[in-house]
């Protein structure tokens, strides 16, 4: 199994299901948090362009949600993963966010192993994997983010908590 998809637990589940795990976790928080923010962000930011940066798995959830959104908002949303958002701001610089907003929703899968103390009260099967799902926001006026804690155990990503926040240890 790719890094990016798992550690190599499942080998027999094979990418294609943690994939499609992954696309429904996405699509349904698309749905229920993306909805909102992204009104949110076009109603408070209305001259600016939102780019919506997800996993590529996750960029035909953010797609067709864009699409079901009213023409005056879907026309100013953009979608890309993290590596072309941070190569366009790269080439166009905008760290103010004068001139476009960024939401972000994405999942970490798996965490790394030194990374399971951290959950030591959501606990899980020492076989399954933490994911972790990545959310928020930041604009010129405001923003925020968030994180939806789940287990995956080869066949079924499970959540375990909403609304966590994630404490990074520094490197050094």
């Amino acid at each position: 199994m790719p890094v990016e998809t798992g550690t190599g637990l499942f080998p027999s589940a094979g990418p294609s299901l943690a994939a499609a795990a992954q696309a429904s976790i996405l699509a349904a928080h698309a749905a229920a948090w993306g909805i909102p923010t992204l009104s949110r962000l076009a109603a408070a930011f209305p001259d600016g362009a939102i780019v919506v940066t997800t996993s590529p798995t996750g960029l035909t959830a953010w797609s067709d949600l864009i699409s079901r959104l009213p023409a005056p908002i879907a026309e100013r949303v953009a979608t890309a993963t993290e590596i072309e958002y941070r190569g366009w701001c790269m080439r166009l610089p905008d760290e103010a966010h004068r001139l476009h907003a960024v939401v972000w929703s994405w999942i970490k899968a798996p965490l790394p192993p030194q990374r399971r103390p951290d959950f030591t009260s959501f606990p899980i099967a020492d076989s399954a994997d933490y994911w972790v799902l990545r959310y928020g926001h930041t604009s010129v006026e405001e923003g925020g983010q968030s994180a939806d804690l789940f287990s995956w155990d080869g066949a079924v990503a499970t959540r375990l908590a909403t609304g966590i926040t994630e404490r990074f240890r520094s490197r050094g």
